[in-house]
């Protein structure tokens, strides 16, 4: 049978307190899933454990108490900074934190580890990215996730596991951080000032959170999942300018956008649009919102 149940399956969630951690939480819980967090920020109580996940005590001793079936590891440094002067940190949380986590289920027979890595490690690969193509990191964030990617294979290979990992593209959903672009902007527009940009050539794959989580979902429930690597993506492809004037015209504001305004990053990456083909064969995964529909659903 290809499908997995849900239903009082114990679930570990790293880094559930984060934006994508908090609406994959809420939709394993309506799946009757017991559900289990892992963060560094939040509070301990029977479903929340506080924890560093560069703390390899920490991390054994709560992934002991838990045993999960089903592991997602979200818990990840998001810092993109290109000038490398935070790489140790970086590494620490990404690539270490990866080996205090799966070392500590060594001996746990977990069903399936989903991995949320990133669009990034493709690089200057030729667009549209596929799941075959040779990563090119440009940052200490995409270089760390590499290696993650490449430990999780390695361990899941040797101790007889299973995993999926997951690379996510350009997402966004309501109640956004603020430092995120989308959220800026929207704003900036709402209150009535200019907004500042890059001229926005760069070209993006951007999907709702409401389909990122439906991937992850499919991650656990599809035997078909298991030891693949996913691009998580739309496969269409939007210019940053695009979708400021979407934004724009959605939000009917009269506020100027200054573009290039902003100068580019070293190493930008101009056409991160990726292949969605192997997910919607293998899962069955369906793009529900187009980047209209999901700019509409933020400003309802």
């Amino acid at each position: 049978m290809d499908k997995i149940g849900m239903e009082h399956k114990i679930v570990l969630v790293t880094g559930g307190n984060g934006y994508l951690g908090r609406y994959l939480v809420r939709a394993l819980k309506n799946m009757n899933a017991k559900v289990c967090v892992i963060d560094k920020e939040g509070r301990d109580d029977d479903t929340f454990i506080k924890v560093d996940i560069t703390d390899r005590k920490a991390v054994q001793d709560a992934v002991k108490k838990i045993k999960p079936q089903i592991v997602f590891h979200l818990a990840s440094s998001l810092n993109r900074n290109r000038d490398f002067k935070e790489y140790k940190a970086v590494n620490e949380i990404n690539h270490i934190g990866t080996f205090n986590l799966l070392y500590a289920l060594k001996d746990i027979a977990y069903e399936n580890f989903i991995f949320t890595s990133t669009s990034e490690i493709y690089g200057d690969n030729n667009a549209p990215f596929n799941e075959d193509q040779i990563p090119k990191p440009v940052s200490q964030y995409s270089l760390t996730k590499v290696y993650a990617e490449n430990l999780i294979q390695t361990f899941s290979s040797n101790f007889g596991k299973n995993y999926t990992i997951l690379r996510l593209f350009n997402f966004y959903g309501k109640n956004m951080p603020s430092n995120f672009f989308i959220p800026q902007m929207i704003d900036a527009l709402k209150n009535k000032k200019w907004f500042d940009m890059t001229k926005g050539e760069q070209k993006r794959d951007f999907l709702y959170v409401d389909d990122v989580v439906q991937a992850l979902l499919l991650s656990a429930t599809k035997k078909a999942a298991q030891n693949e690597t996913f691009n998580v993506c739309s496969g269409k492809t939007s210019t940053l300018k695009q979708l400021a004037l979407e934004v724009k015209a959605k939000m009917k504001s009269e506020c100027e956008i200054r573009f290039g305004a902003i100068q580019y990053r070293n190493n930008e990456v101009w056409n991160m649009v990726g292949d969605n083909s192997k997910i919607r064969q293998k899962l069955n995964f369906e793009v529900k919102y187009d980047l209209a529909s999901g700019i509409g659903k933020i400003l309802q």
